[in-house]
């Protein structure tokens, strides 16, 4: 009788530390799962504000179509805004601190292209900054989830680079 009470009691010792157990590595998952869909959005959010930045630098400083092209890109800025706040609440300061220097860079690159015209070898030369701080970003993302180190190299030397078939 006394071992069928032991046996009764450590059968359910088991499973209240199973269910806690099971509860606490599904939350770490979640949140780990939270994060990768945050840096996710940030990553998208920074091309597109790339991107619209772009269509901004083709254009004659002044015109109407880097006025409309601007206030397109201005309109983007919130997006990316709030997955920059997302990412300062979610991340390690590491992560935090990549956010935050590539933020700053995203900022002089908007300012950059209202400046004057540029053309496609001079835009890559001048995001090339924000390009090396998302090298960093990504870095900094892959050491926070446990990812093995990998070099990340998004800006590629358009000098460097072997023509193109095209000529």
């Amino acid at each position: 009788m006394d071992a069928a009470i032991v046996a009764g009691l450590a059968a359910l010792l088991g499973l209240a530390v199973g269910r806690f157990w099971d509860t606490h590595t599904e939350a770490r998952r979640w949140r780990r799962d939270q994060r990768i869909r945050i840096y996710e959005q940030f990553a998208g959010a920074y091309y597109t504000s790339r991107e619209a930045y772009r269509a901004v630098a083709v254009h004659q400083p002044g015109s109407v179509e880097e006025d409309a092209a601007a206030s397109a890109a201005l309109d983007l800025g919130a997006a990316f805004n709030r997955t920059v706040v997302a990412v300062w609440l979610h991340s390690s300061t590491p992560v935090a601190a990549a956010v935050h220097d590539l933020d700053v860079e995203v900022n002089k690159l908007f300012l950059a292209a209202r400046s004057r015209r540029f053309t496609w070898p001079q835009w890559r030369d001048a995001r090339r900054p924000a390009e090396r701080a998302m090298e960093r970003f990504t870095e900094a993302v892959r050491a926070e989830l446990g990812l093995p180190r990998v070099p990340v190299t998004i800006h590629i030397d358009h000098r460097a680079a072997p023509n193109s078939p095209t000529g």
